[in-house]
Parts: structure tokens; C-alpha cells; sequence
């Protein structure tokens, strides 16, 4: 038997009148149970691919984290990625473009590189997207924006305690210079030629490279001929393993400390036994004996079996978990409630360091010295800003 319903006009009426007053608690509940949207600026393809693989690994377990709870009030986290290339201005643009206009995302891990963030600093205004990156150019939070959040440590704090260090540790006296010739290399150069002015002390000799650069000979041979006690370097991980090697090959005594790239993976791959003695001014070491390394390494270990964790997959997991905490502080989760509460953070517990904004955007203010000893780095010197 078929019931048939029957309405009275009234009846009917009162059904009516009560949809508009329904819907939007049904769309709340919708929009509610919808993804929110990170996005990740790396490179994916070419020179630094690899680079970008671990940005991924290391957001990627933070992210699974949170949603195994249960996502953010409610609400799962997914995870959009573009190529940026690595230090390609205009790919990292078009990544963040792409990310802020078609992913919609409301936060982004990346870009890392100092050339590819700087474009980047008017589209993040434009967009209203806070961006956490690991670019330690002095030159990013020169910029005074509002919407960069640097969580690795400055090279203007960086670089002028590694001169400290080689110039009264070490006694450096005769000392050449190298840089590859990108914002990045350019501002930390920068800022080591400074230090060393006010340490007295003017450079033996100044070289410039580029990243598509293979053959250092001609340039390890000049600072060889000038005398240099060291030479500091401030490069990306392929020059810099490429300088070690052939230094090693050619015969060279004089020491090499640099930037973080001199304690990194694909550094000691290409260097072999021209790493040891390198030097180093970084944040993370995987062999480091802090609990909290620790725990991480077997918590990645158990997501990329066989694998260990390195800086750049354990900064952005730092980064990610920032924006997670920052998410779960915001008034509403939108790229402006998410950068109000990204200024709030102080002393937040990640892995790498413990994180607090300050006015310029640095989230970072402590860092290691590391010498390369059996293919290994190993912390030298603890230093904090």
C-alpha cells in the first residue's frame, strides 16, 4: 500500500519559511567538513629535486599527525604542491601564484631559496597568504613583510658567528671569500665581509660562481696562490661538495668552512673524502644525541624505511607544524587568522630549535658549528643570537 502525504496550506507554508533558516546550518556543517589547503613551493624537478623530496617527507608526517587526531576542528589538512625550481625567480612565482589561485591554499612551506622568495613578497601581500620558508638571505625579512616567516637561522646572525669562529677559534688570519653569484650568495658574502671589517681583517682574494658550475680548479688554485689560511663559501649543496672534492684532488691545505650546504647530504655524496675538515654554520644534524632528534629519526624512519632525516625534511616538518599550531590558535582559518597567530608563537618545541616570531619575521635564533670527521658532521659549538 502506497501512503500518500498530504500537506495543508499552512502546513506547507511553515515548510517553506523554515528552508532559507535551515540551509545555512547545512552549509555550515558542508563548508565545515571541507579540506584545508597548504600548499608546498619546492623544487620538484631538476638540479635540487631532491631538496624538494624532503620538503614533502617532512610536511607529509606532520600532516598525517594531525589528521590521524582528526584533522583541525573538524577538518582534514591536504597538501598542494608546485615546482618551483629551487632558485628560479620566475618558476617560483608562478608556483605561488598557482598555489595562492587555483590550490587556494591558506599557507605555504616554501619557497626555500632566497631567489625565489623575494619575487614572491608582493604576491603573498597580494594574496594574503603567510609563508613559511627556510631562505636565509639577510635580504627576505629585510623587506619588513608581514606575511614571511623564516624558520631557519639568519645568515646575518649566521654568517658573522662563523667568522667569529674561524677568526679567534681557529686564528684565521689570510682568509678568501667565495659565493655563488644569487641573492642568496651575495647577501650572506655580505655579511661575512663585514664581520671580518670589523674584525680588521680584509679578504685575500673574492671569487664568484654560478650553481651550473662544475669545474673549480682555476678558483681553488688562486686562493691556494694568495696564501689563504681559509676560505669561507657561502653556495648551494652541489657547489660546495664540487669545491671540497677538487680542493681534496688538488692537494690544497687550507681549511673551508661555509654555510649550512657544507653538513648536508648531497654535499657529503659529492665530496667523499674532501668533506672532512669542512666546516659549517647550520641547525640540525641527524646524528645529534637531543632526545628530540631522536624521536624524529625514528618517527621518519619509520615512514621512509631506510631513510634518515636532514634538514630540509626536518625544517618543514618544523614549518608545518607550526602552521598546525598556528591553525588551531587562529580566530578563523584564513591566510590572515593564520599569520595573526603565527605572530603569537613563542618558544614553540620543534625539532630543530624552539621557535618565537620576532618583529622582523625571524623564528629562529640559535644555531651549530659543525666539522665534517669520518664523512659525518659533528657539532662543534652550540651558538645563540
Amino acid at each position: 500500500m502506497v501512503s500518500t502525504l498530504r500537506f495543508s496550506r499552512r502546513s506547507l507554508i511553515k515548510g517553506i519559511a523554515a528552508v532559507p533558516l535551515a540551509m545555512p546550518a547545512i552549509l555550515g556543517r558542508a563548508h565545515a567538513a571541507d579540506p584545508i589547503r597548504i600548499g608546498i613551493s619546492g623544487p620538484m624537478t631538476g638540479q635540487f629535486a631532491q631538496n624538494g623530496q624532503w620538503m614533502k617527507n617532512g610536511v607529509a608526517i606532520a600532516v598525517k599527525q594531525i589528521n590521524d587526531k582528526g584533522g583541525i576542528k573538524g577538518r582534514m589538512i591536504e597538501v598542494r604542491i608546485a615546482d618551483d625550481l629551487g632558485p628560479n625567480p620566475t618558476a617560483a612565482a608562478n608556483a605561488v601564484t598557482k598555489l595562492a589561485t587555483q590550490d587556494e591554499v591558506v599557507a605555504l612551506v616554501g619557497p626555500h631559496y632566497t631567489p625565489g622568495i623575494l619575487p614572491n613578497l608582493p604576491l603573498l601581500a597580494k594574496y594574503k597568504i603567510p609563508c613559511l620558508t627556510g631562505a636565509t638571505g639577510p635580504v627576505v625579512t629585510q623587506q619588513g613583510s608581514p606575511w614571511v616567516f623564516r624558520v631557519r637561522l639568519n645568515d646575518a646572525i649566521g654568517a658573522d658567528l662563523l667568522v667569529k669562529y674561524v677568526t679567534e677559534d681557529l686564528q684565521w688570519k689570510k682568509i678568501g671569500l667565495g659565493y655563488v653569484n644569487t641573492a642568496f650568495g651575495q647577501s650572506g658574502i655580505g655579511v661575512v665581509k663585514a664581520s671580518l671589517t670589523k674584525r680588521g681583517v680584509e679578504p685575500a682574494l673574492v671569487q664568484a660562481h654560478t650553481d651550473a658550475t662544475k669545474d673549480y680548479t682555476s678558483q681553488i688554485l688562486a686562493f691556494q696562490q694568495a696564501g689563504v689560511d681559509g676560505i669561507i663559501v657561502w653556495t648551494d649543496d652541489q657547489p660546495a661538495g664540487l669545491i671540497a672534492k677538487q680542493s681534496k684532488t688538488l692537494g690544497v691545505k687550507f681549511g673551508i668552512a661555509g654555510n649550512t650546504a657544507f653538513s648536508q647530504p648531497i654535499f657529503l655524496g659529492l665530496a667523499g673524502e674532501g668533506a672532512d675538515g669542512c666546516m659549517a654554520i647550520g641547525e640540525f644534524v641527524k646524528d645529534n644525541p637531543d632526545e628530540r632528534v631522536e624521536s624524529w629519526k625514528k618517527l621518519y624512519s619509520a615512514a621512509h624505511p631506510g631513510d634518515e632525516p636532514e634538514l630540509y625534511a626536518t625544517v618543514y616538518h618544523d614549518a608545518a607544524k607550526l602552521i598546525i599550531a598556528a591553525m588551531e590558535r587562529a580566530d578563523a582559518i584564513t591566510g590572515e587568522g593564520i599569520q595573526q597567530a603565527l605572530t603569537a608563537i613563542r618558544d614553540f618545541p620543534g625539532i630543530v630549535t624552539r621557535y618565537g616570531w620576532t618583529g622582523n619575521g625571524d623564528m629562529t635564533h640559535s644555531g651549530i658549528i659543525t666539522k665534517v670527521a669520518g664523512g659525518k658532521p659533528e657539532i662543534v659549538k652550540a651558538i645563540s643570537s
